[in-house]
């Protein structure tokens, strides 16, 4: 069956892509589907001399991951739109820097609020007019103050995870208020060899090593628990079997310069109990 020029022109496009990625020493997926394009530009300016982006068809870029990469490759279909980012940088650098570049937009009706939305107390851009009815059918206390429409105290409008109405979502466009954060969403990143997921990515420094730290614990444990021997468990293995076979011996009477003095202790507290049980005869 003779190929349709499109799937010819995909596959060349695999073939040249699968050679770019071999360049670099971190391959991410990055999900474009909710990132207004304007604020797309502000993370681009942030990664202009650390990383690439390659804006290209989702079955292309599952194609050249295929090649190169299959492991990524099967995390494709798990960004709805996905874009290639390309670096050099650690995952965790590139996480890093995505989280202290956050940018902020404005929300369409239908989204959630991501946090309780207030109209702030004090003058607004618009002259007395329209604005005042919209102001009111929303519940916002308003007044006449020099020529401007001034909310008199803070008002909520929104509460945290409510749906925001089309009318509130028009009133905080005009005054320009933005309450979504905006922030680079990589949701997949391979390093050599081995893929970082976003739950991991963007965690802070202190959670992270937190979390090592009680996993080396937890391993540790367990490690001296089942008597397995590495670098980090051997004293705490040897300890652990030194303090057993004192306490065997002290048990079954066994004398040796380490047990003598337990041995005598345990002898002298039963002498003692045996006297009181005989009242001393």
């Amino acid at each position: 069956m003779n190929k349709s020029k499109g799937s010819i022109k995909k596959t060349k496009e695999a073939e040249k892509l699968s050679k770019t990625l071999a360049k670099y020493k971190t391959i991410a997926l990055v999900e474009m589907s909710s990132f207004p394009s304007d604020n797309f530009e502000q993370v681009r300016k942030v990664f202009r001399n650390s990383a690439d982006f390659v804006y290209i068809n989702k079955v292309v870029i599952y194609n050249a991951l295929k090649t190169v990469k299959p492991s990524l490759a099967e995390k494709v279909n798990d960004v709805l739109m996905p874009v290639l980012m390309l670096s050099n940088l650690e995952p965790f650098e590139i996480a890093r820097m995505a989280s202290e570049n956050k940018a902020y937009a404005k929300l369409k009706g239908g989204e959630p609020a991501p946090d309780d939305i207030i109209l702030p107390a004090g003058p607004t851009p618009f002259p007395p007019g329209p604005m005042l009815s919209q102001f009111s059918s929303i519940g916002v206390k308003t007044k006449n103050e020099g020529g401007k429409i001034s909310i008199i105290a803070d008002t909520t409008v929104v509460k945290k995870g409510a749906a925001v109405t089309e009318k509130i979502a028009s009133i905080l466009s005009s005054m320009e208020i933005k309450p979504k954060e905006i922030m680079l969403s990589v949701v997949y990143a391979l390093n050599d060899n081995i893929i970082f997921g976003k739950t991991i990515l963007y965690k802070n420094k202190e959670e992270y090593t937190s979390m090592i730290k009680l996993a080396f614990n937890n391993s540790l444990s367990l490690s001296v628990e089942r008597g397995i021997l590495n670098r980090y468990s051997v004293k705490n293995v040897i300890k652990k079997i030194y303090i057993g076979v004192r306490f065997l011996s002290i048990d079954k009477n066994i004398v040796s310069k380490s047990t003598i003095k337990d041995i005598l202790a345990k002898a002298t507290v039963q002498a003692g109990a045996l006297t009181n049980i005989t009242g001393g005869k």
